[in-house]
């Protein structure tokens, strides 16, 4: 099942993308692989509501633009997954 998501704010150094699930656990794992990227000034999650509001993945930058850090960090997180896979097809 993909996960549906909407861009609610996008300017260079600034995204915010609202995902239309409750659960945190996809925004979560974006937001901390973020933090470990050097041009990533601020990376979080909020939600207004613990039951009824949905995640909103934070994303700010300093000098590289923040869709290109988030493409990026994606990829890395595919890599990793894959890798993941990888690994857990031989041991069957």
């Amino acid at each position: 099942m993909a996960t549906e998501m909407n861009i609610i704010k996008d300017e260079p150094k600034e995204l915010r993308i609202e995902f239309q699930s409750g659960d945190l656990t996809v925004p979560d794992l974006i937001a901390n692989e973020l933090l470990k990227n050097d041009d990533v000034e601020f990376a979080g999650v909020t939600k207004d509501h613990p039951e009824v509001g949905k995640p909103v993945l934070v994303l700010k930058t300093g000098k590289k633009k923040a869709a290109d850090v988030l493409s990026k960090t994606l990829e890395d997180l595919t890599e990793k997954f894959t890798k993941l896979e990888g690994e857990l097809s031989k041991k069957k």
